[in-house]
């Protein structure tokens, strides 16, 4: 039978401290590092649960991501290289998390990427770090059911838009051989479903109108986005269509992008690879060719709603074409709450003998957002104020530890003893030396009758060193081949090593933020580990 001797006694209060702020630190790191993220999710639901259940109906969901934009060592140029590294940890973490909590809570049929898969997929790099890059964009991203068909756009940080010194000239034969095409079409719950490069289509833009032609007689680049568009409705299509779009369409400069939005609304403008929207004539080309039913986009990282008119009533009936542009997912994105958003596809099978599937009328068309954990305000509104705090009580504790009324009233409180009494040791030794002259026939042991039991601190006191560690050891004691064994642990920097009155205020202030902080430090590594090589 093992035991666990200790040789220091420790005043009540500080036990209480110590153990009462670990607990405390270990219950806040699991909340906000593992439930939180279950828990906020846990009222995302598919939009399509509040419709009558009717049994020739079919519905496909679909998981829309926006900018995912993981990070590198370009991403913050004026940092460090240890702060570089922090950041892209706790962001690609925050990522794990909130992937691994959606993909469990909204099980998809589909996944869509709306381009900006990676912040830098556009620099100039050699084709091993792109490899290494890509590679842990699907890490980050890694589905359990391989089966779930997973489409992706381009965005202009995975190509980049314009000429500039530090764009590949790879980078478009980079995205294609990882991800797919540029443009390209698939058929979702019997609904159209369009992915425009829509930064081609810019680029291409720019050079149509400087060239001074419309868009009726302009000779499209083969195999662009607007060559895609024309062969597309040269072609009647009955099913309703679903664009996405990596950029959004234009809009009026006034506006409003509904009550969901954090701040502002999305205003043209562009500047060094990038442009806001597409233009007016750009986003009335789409309009008028395809007709749209709905416009996913992104790129702008924050949540907008807005309404297109048509010039013409959509395959749904609709005069109008609603865009969503959804919400970044990562929280390095100036957003406080990340998100995603859900998408259900409804239609309906007229007869069991036919497999002609016909659009849900109405609605066949289904959309809501979803939110993720405010994970800058975890850091800023939990964990500051609770370091704060702990800074703050172990430092009054330790204050008033040295004061002379504080030494003397501490000397007065009760202690917890850890150590056996002196007869204690006294008498287990005397049964030792019994069993081993066969004088108890209870129990038959060849242990050493001579063997003292591990003590951690001599009963003499010991004189005071100064300016050197003062360390102490742990005990552990246990049978091993009918033998006593013991382990000595020395644990350094900790006020159990030497009397909780014995060591200065600094000193003694650092030796509790080192026993306070290692549990809860381990509990967010744990976290961390289960979230890399567990749960992803």
């Amino acid at each position: 039978m093992s035991s666990h001797l200790r040789s220091f006694k420790l005043p009540l209060s500080h036990i209480m401290v110590v153990n009462g702020l670990r607990v405390v630190w270990i219950i806040v790191v699991l909340w906000c590092e593992v439930y939180t993220f279950d828990h906020i999710l846990h009222d995302c639901q598919w939009p399509d649960i509040h419709q009558p259940d009717a049994p020739n109906t079919r519905i496909a969901r679909v998981l829309v991501v926006a900018d995912p934009q993981i990070v590198d060592r370009r991403s913050y140029p004026m940092r460090n290289s240890l702060m570089k590294a922090l950041g892209q940890f706790i962001i690609d973490l925050n990522l794990r998390r909130s992937w691994h909590s959606t993909i469990n809570r909204v099980q998809p049929h589909a996944v869509v990427f709306l381009g900006d898969l990676m912040d830098n997929g556009r620099a100039t790099m050699s084709n091993s770090e792109y490899n290494e890059y890509v590679t842990r964009f699907f890490d980050i991203f890694k589905l359990k059911d391989f089966s779930i068909p997973t489409f992706f756009l381009p965005g202009n940080h995975d190509l980049g838009l314009g000429e500039d010194a530090s764009f590949s000239l790879e980078a478009r034969t980079r995205y294609t051989s990882h991800f797919g095409a540029w443009n390209h079409k698939t058929t979702i719950g019997n609904h159209t479903v369009l992915f425009i490069d829509a930064v081609a289509l810019v680029e291409e833009d720019v050079v149509r109108a400087d060239r001074g032609y419309s868009y009726d007689n302009w000779p499209a680049v083969a195999g662009g986005s607007v060559d895609f568009v024309k062969r597309f409705a040269a072609h009647e299509h009955a099913s309703p269509v679903v664009l996405f779009t990596h950029i959004p369409l234009a809009r009026p400069l006034d506006a409003d992008c509904g009550p969901l939005r954090e701040r502002g609304t999305i205003r043209q403008g562009h500047g060094l690879g990038y442009q806001n929207t597409l233009s007016n004539e750009a986003s009335q080309f789409l309009l008028r060719l395809l007709g749209p039913s709905l416009i996913l986009s992104g790129d702008d990282h924050d949540y907008c709603e807005y309404s297109h008119p048509l010039p013409f009533s959509s395959a749904s009936g609709s005069t109008a074409a609603r865009e969503i542009t959804v919400k970044s997912f990562s929280m390095a994105m100036g957003i406080r709450r990340p998100g995603f958003q859900l998408l259900s596809l409804i239609s309906t099978v007229p007869a069991i003998e036919t497999l002609t599937q016909l659009p849900n009328s109405p609605p066949s068309l289904l959309d809501t957002p979803c939110f993720l954990p405010d994970q800058l305000g975890i850091y800023l509104n939990v964990y500051l104020p609770f370091i704060l705090l702990s800074v703050l009580c172990l430092l009054a504790f330790n204050v008033h530890r040295t004061l002379p009324e504080g030494n003397k009233q501490a000397q007065r409180q009760p202690e917890v003893s850890l150590q056996p009494s002196h007869s204690s040791c006294r008498a287990n030794n005397d049964e030792l030396y019994r069993r081993s002259h066969g004088q108890s026939v209870t129990e038959d042991t060849d242990e050493d009758p001579m063997l003292p039991l591990p003590v951690t601190k001599s009963t003499e006191p010991a004189p005071s060193l100064r300016g050197r560690s003062s360390t102490s050891s742990n005990s552990w004691a246990f049978y091993l081949l009918g033998q006593r064994r013991r382990i000595l642990l020395s644990l350094p920097f900790s006020m159990a090593n030497r009397g909780v009155h014995e060591v200065g205020l600094l000193h003694g202030f650092f030796s509790d933020v080192v026993d306070v902080a290692w549990p809860p430090l381990l509990a967010f590594c744990i976290a961390a580990w289960c979230t890399t090589h567990v749960w992803g």
